[in-house]
């Protein structure tokens, strides 16, 4: 029986072992591309250390994409055997969290991490995990709480501190608590300038207050830092964009999307695809031409429709077979989301029964201009969005469907009520406010839509 960096009892044969896993965890917490040559330097050290078996099959899991769902379940059967020889009670849980989430069961697995925090809060991999699942949950004050219930347990001195304040900043920002989410990530960042969570976490701080300028300084300033990172960094080059797109700047957005945003354009992990085919729709609802980018997104997401891991992904691949007229695909899903929705032996089940399913309507209702329906679809279920997971500024995105259905439907009434309350919370947006004019404009109010337009255009010319 070792002991790990953060003083916990683990079953390892060899100090070694223990030091490569805590080696191992620090690149995971970093998000760091060579997360899985770090996990393999543990195996090298000790194959039966339980808890690197544990850690495997979450990072499999976390993928999202059934091939490695199955190698998740190869990790799990490991850990159980292991754990038939010996394992402390915190290890003996891992492998419990670990085994729910392999039968979908996302609600038990996160449990027992939050089980496992409060008797160990130093436990990284349980709060790492939390921080996700509650997050692809869509409940962001458990992402917030589940942080500060461990945080008065951690110091500066405690290998991977900087870590812990970055989801705490996040979980602050989620919350509205922006102010706090800013002064810890910059804190996390202060300590770790690689840190991308904490970065990532302080623009979204500035996305949602409409600090564009200061947002694309504040990653200009870090982008320097991202080589040694995942995928991950891709989604902070998406954030950038968002900003350029509030101030106009298309022409940038496109040369990001081209080298970094869809700079790997084989890749059909998940958040690359979201990040890809969430940009590509907002261009085009400005009336940008982005010309063929479509296609392979399109290509990538036939292959995905009958995946149905969160309801999250489902809409934005429906969004892409939707941009691309990919008719039968759609037709294929649509079907196929039925027998997701019907699912009451898994977590996400209820999910795409009562969201996942009348936003992927609503996506495929958009592509073929029924604007009336898209309406129809979205505007009973719109807040209870926040259950398909994703942040704030992700789901944005179907705010945005709804708003431009609106006007494009005639509705613009209601078009203009949705208007209002966004930019009550973020009246720094020239896109906001843009549309407010438009709708204002329908309703044949002049001389407000005139100053709505001219604070947007204040905002752009800055």
């Amino acid at each position: 029986m070792f002991r790990d960096q953060h003083g916990l009892e683990m079953t390892a044969a060899s100090e070694q072992a223990v030091a490569r896993y805590d080696r191992m965890m620090l690149h995971y917490l970093g998000i760091r591309s060579d997360t899985g040559d770090r996990l393999k330097e543990v195996f090298d050290a000790d194959p039966e250390l339980l808890m690197a078996h544990c850690a495997k099959g979450n990072f499999m899991k976390l993928f999202c994409t059934p091939p490695l769902e199955r190698k998740a379940e190869e990790s799990l059967a490991a850990a159980k055997q292991l754990m038939a020889v010996g394992a402390t009670e915190r290890e003996k849980r891992h492998v419990a969290a670990l085994d729910a989430w392999c039968r979908s069961d996302i609600i038990g697995a996160t449990d027992i991490w939050e089980a496992i925090l409060l008797d160990h809060p130093t436990d990284v991999l349980a709060m790492r995990l939390a921080h996700f699942t509650h997050f692809y949950l869509g409940d962001s004050a458990a992402m917030r709480d589940s942080v500060a219930r461990s945080l008065p347990y951690w110091h500066a001195e405690l290998p991977g501190y900087g870590f812990v304040l970055g989801l705490n900043a996040f979980g602050l920002e989620e919350t509205g608590n922006y102010a706090d989410a800013e002064r810890a990530g910059r804190r996390a960042v202060e300590i770790n300038a690689q840190d991308i969570w904490a970065t990532h976490a302080v623009a979204h701080v500035m996305e949602m207050q409409g600090r564009h300028r200061d947002g694309i300084a504040w990653l200009d300033g870090l982008s320097a830092n991202w080589d040694g990172c995942n995928n991950f960094r891709y989604h902070a080059w998406w954030h950038k964009c968002l900003f350029h797109l509030e101030l106009g700047q298309v022409d940038v957005i496109l040369g990001l999307y081209d080298t970094e945003v869809r700079a790997d354009t084989g890749s059909a992990d998940y958040l690359d695809m979201s990040n890809a085919i969430a940009l590509l729709w907002r261009l085009e609802e400005v009336g940008v031409d982005v010309g063929g980018r479509w296609v392979e997104l399109a290509d990538k997401a036939e292959d995905k429709i009958h995946d149905h891991i969160f309801a999250f992904h489902d809409a934005h691949y429906m969004m892409a077979l939707a941009a691309d007229n990919r008719r039968k695909a759609i037709s294929a899903m649509l079907e196929s989301l039925e027998g997701a929705a019907a699912a009451e032996d898994t977590t996400e089940g209820p999910v795409f029964r009562d969201v996942g399913k009348p936003l992927c309507q609503a996506v495929a209702a958009f592509g073929d201009g029924e604007y009336d329906r898209v309406v129809a679809l979205l505007r009973p279920v719109r807040r209870q969005v926040f259950r398909i997971g994703g942040s704030h500024a992700q789901r944005d995105l179907f705010f945005r469907m709804l708003t431009a259905a609106a006007l494009r439907s005639d509705q613009h009434r209601f078009a203009r009520a949705l208007l209002a309350e966004r930019n009550a919370l973020n009246p720094n947006s020239p896109w906001g406010l843009e549309r407010e004019a438009q709708a204002l404009d329908e309703l044949g109010e002049a001389a407000a839509a005139e100053d709505a337009r001219q604070r947007a255009a204040a905002l752009m010319a800055g």
